[in-house]
């Protein structure tokens, strides 16, 4: 379930066709439910915005404090989301690390790159070579994230990414 504002004078074609019951946007009924609960998301978001905002900021603040001096943040520390935590260790097999820490969510690169096998084009963009990229995670965090879960996620992502080195 999403939203689309579309301003004033702008027509949109299909993407699907069929009974015509969404004039000019798409065909199908739309469920009840979902509806009635994107609705709900979005009245409780705006009701939490600031102190989801506030949460995500200290998250941030204490994950790059937390990190060592192995670690570079990918993109600007204060111009992007700060729920959005990007940053590489040179040398990193990210492969290996997702592999040694299954039980932790984080994922590889960016979101636009997840699972292509190429480095991202939004790291390169912001200008990252290859290898930068490619030994680059993301992790996120919002609403739902403690601190001590963070900073102990850190602490092993860490802890693994030392054992990498060792080997090597």
């Amino acid at each position: 379930m999403g939203a689309l504002w579309i301003r004033d004078g702008v027509t949109l074609d299909p993407l699907l066709h069929g009974g015509g019951q969404e004039p000019a946007g798409r065909s199908g009924t739309l469920s009840p439910a979902l509806c009635a609960g994107f609705g709900a998301a979005a009245r409780l978001a705006k009701q939490r915005f600031g102190a989801d905002h506030a949460h995500a900021e200290q998250l941030f603040r204490a994950a790059l404090a937390h990190l060592d001096g192995d670690w570079v943040l990918n993109g600007s520390r204060d111009e992007r989301y700060h729920g959005n935590l990007n940053i590489r260790r040179k040398g990193l097999d990210v492969a290996r690390l997702m592999s040694d820490l299954r039980d932790i969510a984080f994922s590889a690169g960016s979101a636009c790159a997840s699972g292509s096998g190429r480095p991202s084009h939004v790291l390169r963009a912001i200008g990252l070579g290859d290898a930068e990229a490619r030994s680059s995670i993301r992790l996120g965090f919002g609403r739902y994230t403690t601190e001590e879960e963070l900073l102990t996620a850190l602490d092993r992502i860490i802890a693994a990414s030392r054992s990498q080195k060792v080997a090597a």
